[in-house]
C-alpha cells in the first residue's frame, strides 16, 4: 500500500529538465517544469496521435480538414475523436543534447544553433522546454525552462567528453515525461536529439528507448553529423528512434549548416496535426497504428504505435 502510494505522489510532482552529464548528479524537485499526472489507470482511454503531412516534394502540407483523414488500428478503422492543427496547440519539447567525446568535431556549431532554435521556437505562457545533457552519465536534475538566459547561457558553454549512454537516457528523460498534461489537454510532443547516434554505454537497448519514447507520444526529430559516404553504425539507430516515434533524421551537409536544419526542424513541428481516438478490443501492450490521407498525392508519417494499459 505504501508503494502505491508513494507512487503517485511522485506521478504529481513537476519532474521535467535538465540531464547533467557530470559525474554524481542526481534527481531534484526544486525548479519543476512539467507537470505529471496521476498514474492512475482507466480501462478506456483516449490515443493521442501526433503527424506530420507533407507533399510529393516532401514540404509540409497546410489546411488538412478531419474528413480527409482515417485512422487504423491494428489494420482496423478507428473513429476520429478530435482533430487538431499543429499551431492550435501548445508545444512540450525537450533538446537532448549528446556531450560525448564522439561528438567533439563541429559540436560548437549545433550547439548555438540549438539555441537559437529554443529562442525562435519556445512561445512564453504557451510552450514548455527542457534540456537535457548526457554523456557516460545519465542522472537528472530539475532545473528551469530551456529557453531561459541561464539555460541558454548553459548550452554555449557546453564542452564533449566522456562515453555515450544514449538509450539510457532517452529512456530515462521519456520516463519523468509525463504522457499528458495535468489537464488532458492535448500537446504537441517532441524531442530534438543532437548526436551522432553511436552508444557506447548503455545499459538498456535500443529497443527500449524507442518503446519508452512511444509510452511518453515522443517525436523524435535528431540532427547528426554531415553525409558519408560510409554506413555508420550509428545512423541506423537514429532512424530507427525517429521511424518509431514518427520523427525524421537530418544529416547535416556541414557542421556549419546547422542553423538551416534547426529552422527546418521548427517549421515541421508547427505544421505538425494530432488525432484522438478510443482504442477498441483488449489494449493491453503494444497496437500498431496507421495514419491515411484521402489525398493520394499527400503522406503522413506518425509514429508506428501506442502501449495500452495493461490492468
Amino acid at each position: 500500500m505504501l508503494e502505491r502510494v508513494v507512487k503517485v505522489a511522485l506521478a504529481l510532482t513537476l519532474m521535467m529538465g535538465v540531464v547533467s552529464a557530470e559525474e554524481g548528479s542526481s534527481i531534484s524537485e526544486t525548479s519543476p517544469i512539467f507537470q505529471s499526472e496521476t498514474t492512475i489507470r482507466k480501462t478506456v482511454q483516449e490515443v493521442r496521435v501526433g503527424f506530420h503531412l507533407s507533399d510529393r516534394n516532401g514540404k509540409p502540407f497546410p489546411g488538412l480538414q478531419k474528413n480527409q483523414v482515417s485512422v487504423y488500428q491494428d489494420g482496423k478503422a478507428a473513429g476520429i475523436a478530435g482533430f487538431y492543427e499543429g499551431s492550435d496547440l501548445p508545444l512540450r519539447l525537450l533538446l537532448m543534447i549528446d556531450a560525448s567525446d564522439s561528438m567533439t568535431k563541429g559540436f560548437s556549431f549545433e550547439r548555438d544553433a540549438a539555441g537559437s532554435f529554443l529562442r525562435r521556437v519556445v512561445r512564453p505562457g504557451v510552450d514548455e522546454s527542457a534540456l537535457a545533457v548526457f554523456s557516460t552519465k545519465s542522472e537528472l536534475e530539475v532545473n528551469g525552462d530551456a529557453s531561459s538566459p541561464a539555460t541558454l547561457q548553459r548550452i554555449s558553454t557546453l564542452h564533449s567528453s566522456g562515453l555515450t549512454a544514449l538509450f539510457d537516457s532517452i529512456r530515462k528523460a521519456a520516463e519523468v515525461l509525463p504522457a499528458r498534461d495535468p489537464d488532458l489537454r492535448p500537446t504537441r510532443r517532441v524531442l530534438v536529439l543532437l548526436s551522432d547516434g553511436d552508444d557506447t554505454y548503455s545499459l538498456h537497448s535500443l529497443s527500449e528507448a524507442i518503446a519508452a519514447a512511444q509510452r511518453s507520444d515522443l517525436v523524435i526529430y535528431a540532427v547528426t553529423a554531415p553525409d558519408s559516404k560510409y554506413v555508420r553504425r550509428g545512423d541506423s539507430n537514429l532512424e530507427q528512434l525517429a521511424k518509431g516515434t514518427g520523427g525524421r533524421v537530418f544529416y547535416l551537409k556541414k557542421y556549419q549548416h546547422s542553423e538551416k536544419v534547426f529552422a527546418e526542424i521548427e517549421e515541421e513541428i508547427r505544421q505538425q496535426y494530432m488525432v484522438t481516438f478510443r482504442p477498441s478490443g483488449n489494449t493491453c501492450g503494444f497496437h500498431s497504428v496507421r495514419i491515411a490521407i484521402a489525398d493520394p498525392r499527400l503522406q503522413a508519417r506518425a509514429r508506428a504505435g501506442f502501449y495500452g494499459d495493461c490492468m
